[in-house]
């Protein structure tokens, strides 16, 4: 989106009072936002054609492997440019100046043994080491790891490479860096240990993070120990938090003194990774910190350090580890359980993200925000669910803020398209009546090639950023759904009438839906009650077909002839005629029928939702389904990692609104409804039996 259409949106929410000072500040802030994120996305695309060259070298002629071997000599070379921008006399004891091993005219003047020399002085200079909770001090590797690139070529390049993307007259932070090259380098190959996911966030998601979660808070309240990110990683959420509370400081004395005391004093980072927190250590010096609290745990669920925390933040960001039944600690289990009042004692293992939620909570001070990226099968699962919205709310710590659903490229270039969301959540009552949700289906670039190119639709992220910081923080005027942008999809819900953080529940063309038939319509509960799942206990020969969803067609009329030959290996349900079966799965694309008078019992895949009908015929059911208003309700519903997978359960079928009709009526459309879909079935039987007969006759079976 452009300034100037993001500018006109903005504007719109103030309707025609907008004096000429707002007009002005609501301009600049539209011209900034997109500035921000299209520089990011440049600066970052930039890089990645760079460090793909790079990798290249380090890999193929370098001699560098595996990956993570890779960034780590990186991760050394901007550590030796962090101690020349800080000591621009540096001098490296018998081999000379710092800034001539570095600042190369001609690549071919590169001193491999200098710079070794040089890796080797710096990580034993005081001035860049860590700081640890116990108040001691940690060089960023051990004294004894050695810089590891063995060509004198491949180091020009890379000390090239480094030297455009942190160029010492800078200004600026220059952000992830090493984070960026992460991400280049792996293309999807990294090896996650033990299952968990652990994929890089990208800068355009950690930088609208920082934005909105500042809107949450009072940084100028900010004390001690302030922020941080329990699994920070190379410290990306850090460095754009950083960068956003210095812009927000400002250059006052007063602004100047605040950020200094953040940047040495107010900021942690932790993560199981030792690689992982040597590149964010090396981030932060490159950032301006001084001893930076950033140290590896064992886990970060239950590590005492992290426990004198507890009741102490301000504000966290984080993008914790997750996979289903990855996490098996009894002791942080147990901890989870204490913290998430929605959690059922005994299990055994669980979702890493779900104990992460639960630290992070306890780590907040009263009030505190938690912006956490989540897998949308957690952020509308029925523990959180439960959690935030159910009857164990009332007793729960946390309540919700905002949630903005990502589209699949965010984490593409990592290798998984997983559906993401970023959720914030406050430890305590919240004060704004309205919950903020979105949508984003563009982040400013698309993975093709196995690169990152840019999207030429640009990215939503700018103007969700905006409406966001604007809806958490002007006081509600309205009682009533505000839809501030259909595309992407951009709404302010009262509190009391979000049951889900999933945005689709909100689409324009739902809510339009909803809104005609309130008055006027009923619940599908009115005519249909779920029947519980069973599997197959009957003797086979007494099942007359099995149907998967690919032998149901968008009308509801189901190709028997195949599926009574269909003999899948993995069982089923069964279902009973005149029953209504309603696929649970993609629900963009319909797919429902009703089980004929001529098939007794049927077996049908694990996918469907089985529904009887309450005093009604089944077939008026079938077309309440397929009205535009009902189906168009029906469709952005779902939950899961694609498009293609989304789920949706029965509670959302019984959930919709359809419209109210005389029992003439129903009875007419019930009735017309069969005869067609029966029509058609015998059709297709009788054309089924006329192909078969047409099936040539093979010599075995021809008689003297």
């Amino acid at each position: 989106m452009t300034a100037e259409g993001l500018f006109t949106v903005l504007l719109s929410h103030y309707g025609t009072s907008a004096s000429e000072q707002e007009t002005l500040q609501v301009k600049g802030i539209a011209e900034a936002l997109v500035a921000a994120d299209l520089a990011s996305s440049d600066r970052e695309i930039a890089l990645a054609e760079r460090f793909d060259q790079l990798h290249t070298m380090l890999y193929m002629r370098g001699g560098i492997r595996p990956t993570n071997a890779a960034v780590e000599e990186l991760a050394k070379l901007l550590l030796l440019r962090v101690w020349l921008a800080r000591e621009p006399n540096a001098f490296v004891q018998g081999v000379g100046r710092l800034s001539d091993l570095l600042e190369l005219s001609d690549p071919a003047d590169v001193y491999l043994d200098g710079v070794k020399a040089a890796f080797r002085q710096a990580i034993a200079e005081p001035d860049l080491a860590a700081s640890l909770p116990d108040g001691t001090t940690q060089t960023v590797w051990p004294l004894d790891e050695p810089l590891r690139i063995g060509r004198a070529d491949v180091l020009a390049e890379a000390l090239s490479v480094l030297a455009e993307a942190v160029p010492m007259e800078s200004k600026s932070a220059p952000g992830d860096i090493l984070g960026s090259a992460f991400d280049i380098f792996l293309r999807g190959r990294y090896d996650h240990a033990g299952g968990l996911a652990t994929y890089l966030t990208p800068t355009v998601v950690t930088s609208a993070a920082a934005d909105i979660a500042l809107s949450l808070v009072d940084p100028w309240s900010f004390k001690g120990m302030s922020f941080g990110d329990p699994c920070s990683g190379t410290g990306r959420f850090l460095v754009a938090l950083l960068d956003r509370l210095k812009t927000f400081y400002g250059d006052s004395a007063r602004g100047k003194a605040k950020f200094q005391e953040m940047l040495s004093a107010g900021v942690f980072g932790a993560d199981q990774s030792a690689s992982s927190i040597a590149k964010a250590r090396v981030n932060l010096l490159l950032y301006g910190a001084h001893h930076p609290r950033l140290f590896t745990v064992e886990d970060s669920v239950t590590d005492p350090a992290l426990d004198k925390m507890r009741d102490t933040l301000s504000l966290i960001l984080t993008n914790p580890p997750f996979g289903e039944g990855k996490y098996d600690s009894v002791e942080g289990i147990r901890r989870t359980e204490e913290d998430l009042s929605s959690m059922s004692g005994g299990a055994r293992r669980i979702d890493p993200a779900l104990a992460f939620v639960a630290r992070c909570a306890n780590l907040l001070r009263p009030g505190g925000v938690l912006g956490i990226v989540l897998p949308d099968g957690l952020v509308d699962g029925p523990v959180l669910r439960e959690e935030l919205f159910g009857a164990s709310s009332r007793g729960s710590q946390l309540t919700v803020e905002a949630s903005i659903s990502l589209p699949t490229a965010t984490f593409a270039l990592s290798g998984t398209v997983a559906r993401t969301s970023l959720l914030f959540l406050r430890k305590g009552e919240s004060t704004s009546e309205r919950i903020f949700l979105a949508r984003a289906e563009h982040i400013g670039y698309l993975k093709q090639s196995g690169r990152a190119v840019p999207d030429p639709k640009g990215s939503d992220l700018p103007l969700i950023v905006a409406s966001g910081i604007d809806a958490l923080v002007t006081k509600a005027r309205t009682r009533t759904p505000l839809v501030a942008s259909e595309a992407p999809l951009i709404a302010a819900i009262p509190r009391q009438d979000v049951t889900s953080l999933d945005p689709a529940a909100w689409d324009p063309g739902s809510m339009k839906a909803r809104k005609e038939l309130k008055s006027s319509g009923a619940s599908m509960a009115v005519y249909l009650a779920p029947q519980s799942r069973r599997r197959l206990a009957r003797a086979a020969d007494e099942v007359s077909a099995f149907v998967s969803v690919l032998h149901v067609d968008p009308f509801g009329s189901v190709a028997w002839h195949e599926a009574a030959s269909y003999a899948p290996a993995t069982p089923g349900q069964t279902a009973t005629a005149g029953q209504v079966l309603v696929s649970l799965l993609n629900p963009s694309k319909l797919r429902a029928f009703v089980v004929p008078d001529a098939f007794p019992l049927i077996e049908c895949s694990m996918e469907f939702g089985v529904f009887d009908a309450l005093d009604v015929d089944p077939y008026y059911v079938l077309a309440l389904l397929h009205d535009p208003r009902v189906k168009s309700q029906l469709a952005p519903l779902g939950r899961g990692t694609s498009s293609s997978r989304r789920r949706i359960t029965s509670a959302d079928v019984l959930g919709l609104r359809v419209p109210k009709a005389s029992m003439r009526a129903v009875a007419s459309v019930g009735r017309e409804t069969r005869e067609r879909i029966e029509a058609i079935r015998i059709s297709q039987s009788g054309l089924a039996a006329i192909y078969e007969s047409q099936r040539p006759v093979t010599a075995r079976t021809i008689r003297p």
